[in-house]
């Protein structure tokens, strides 16, 4: 590493800041890894967000390092340092959705979408906190960003900040720069909803564009994408993550042959001659688990002339047609627990080392309900019991009744039929509200910083207590939302609105890590 000033910050560096500093000899991975585990030495014991560092982090670099002397680039990600939610399996670290019950359990290899990353040559530098079981266990009085493996995780744009979102700890590493960018997953939220509460991009890609093998996530419902400062170093990352993988059928459904480079969609112009629609039942009233503020509102509308004028039409009220419907239906709740009871099983059975030895998920709400550390009952087990209680199988004519009402729900009462009827190209809405209908269909979104709440906000705690949910300078986005496999889309309408706009840079974390990279650019 040259001496120098500092340089840019690591919470604001971007994939061509960094490809600059490498390629230029300005700093190598070693020296990115080196003070990546410094910043995390530094506020991880106050923000939880990490839960385990990759014990072979520094010989990845120097290996990666070498090859670059060499003269061989494995591509874009070749030596970035990035963090897995703690849902993935890898051949070295724990895999414990937040659970003491899968403490020093493994596999005995990495999860598809990790083999990728690492084939790409990215840097597994550690596992990231979540919200345990991925909001599985109880929401809300389990706690948003709480696990037993990791305990109490905190955003970091107001003291003790609820995340909302079980993604916790990719979005908390990512918006502090204790790595360069984080892999998340979601459901209804889990990536979106963390991205905006750390002035973040996130992108949930359509369920089945990246493997699910060996995460711990529902296989019809659970998608894997990055959370990253910029909307084309998530294009980047999914580029990579994305494709086919015979241990995962849903991947069968991709319709390209070829993974496109996602970051040719980033364009400024990119929303010139687009069709976006705002589905306004949406915006109606607080849909269960969102809160649609009248900041959030007026910012949201705001966006609209802006929109406009970088060439998008915007169809003002168009809708979905079954969205009060889902909103009450039981469909999807008895859909979701009967996949999370049947997946973690099959994931269970492909444990080679299983220390607890549970292998159903009453096991594992047996042993919640018993280990000290899982702080039971103040943090509850209904969702899982009656997930547990619930359905045996898939095949049973009362969840093929659910599913397809749920599908309905999902896409000739929502998204699908909200786009097609108005020839649009894509849906927005603010975030908060965003993943309601898509989640039930697998449709893909994407987030962007739209603003901050003022400083005179009123401070709002959450369910349980110990959490602050909304309070002064906390951001929020804008979401796209596309068709099925539409990822280019949105990903282009969202680079286009960011490049305009910069909201993102006028978002400061309360604190951050001192050390930095030294060196400076000629």
């Amino acid at each position: 590493m040259m001496p120098g000033k500092k340089g840019t910050s690591l919470m604001s560096m971007t994939l061509n800041d960094v490809h600059r500093g490498l390629e230029g000899g300005f700093f190598t991975s070693t020296h990115l890894v080196q003070t990546y585990l410094k910043r995390i030495e530094e506020v991880n014991h106050v923000v939880r967000a990490i839960t385990e560092l990759d014990p072979t982090a520094l010989d990845q670099a120097k290996a990666l390092d070498a090859e670059r002397s060499a003269g061989k680039i494995r591509g874009p990600l070749h030596g970035i340092p990035m963090v897995l939610k703690n849902q993935f399996a890898t051949y070295n670290m724990n895999n414990t959705s937040g659970s003491t019950a899968l403490l020093g359990a493994k596999t005995g290899r990495d999860a598809a979408v990790v083999k990728r990353l690492r084939d790409a040559g990215v840097i597994t530098l550690g596992i990231a906190n979540l919200t345990q079981w991925g909001n599985n266990r109880n929401p809300p009085m389990a706690g948003n960003g709480w696990s037993a493996d990791g305990g109490q995780a905190m955003g970091v744009f107001f003291e003790k900040q609820d995340l909302w979102g079980s993604s916790t700890g990719s979005a908390i590493g990512t918006a502090l720069g204790l790595a360069f960018a984080g892999l998340g997953t979601e459901v209804e939220g889990s990536i979106v909803c963390v991205a905006e509460r750390s002035n973040l991009v996130g992108l949930k890609p359509t369920v089945g564009l990246v493997s699910r093998d060996l995460v711990i996530l529902s296989r019809r419902l659970g998608s894997i994408g990055p959370l990253t400062r910029s909307v084309k170093d998530a294009a980047a990352i999914l580029t990579v993550i994305s494709g086919k993988c015979p241990n995962d059928p849903a991947t069968a459904a991709i319709p390209f042959e070829t993974i496109p480079d996602f970051t040719q969609f980033c364009t400024t112009d990119g929303l010139w001659g687009a069709r976006i629609g705002i589905p306004r039942d949406a915006l109606r009233g607080n849909p269960p688990c969102a809160e649609l503020t009248s900041t959030v509102s007026q910012a949201f509308e705001a966006q609209i002339e802006i929109l406009q004028s970088l060439g998008a039409t915007i169809v003002q009220d168009c809708s979905f047609e079954g969205f009060d419907e889902a909103l009450i239906s039981k469909s999807a709740s008895l859909v979701k627990g009967t996949d999370f009871k049947i997946d973690l099983a099959n994931y269970l059975e492909q444990l080679q080392e299983n220390p607890n030895n549970v292998k159903t998920l009453d096991d594992v709400i047996s042993w919640t309900q018993v280990d000290p550390r899982e702080q039971y009952p103040s943090r509850g087990t209904q969702n899982m019991e009656a997930a547990w209680n619930g359905l045996d199988n898939r095949e049973c004519e009362e969840f093929k009744t659910a599913l397809e009402h749920m599908e309905w729900l999902a896409h000739e009462g929502g998204v699908r039929g909200a786009l097609r009827k108005d020839n649009l190209d894509a849906l927005i809405l603010p975030t908060c509200v965003s993943p309601i209908i898509p989640a039930l269909g697998g449709y893909p979104i994407i987030t962007v910083p739209m603003g901050f709440y003022p400083k005179d906000t009123e401070i709002k705690m959450c369910p349980r207590g110990d959490l602050i949910e909304r309070g002064p300078d906390l951001p929020f986005g804008l979401s796209f939302i596309g068709d099925l496999f539409s990822e280019e889309k949105i990903i282009k309408y969202a680079y286009a609105f960011e490049q305009h706009t910069q909201i993102g840079k006028n978002g400061k974390p309360i604190f951050a890590p001192e050390s930095e990279l030294c060196w400076e650019f000629p």
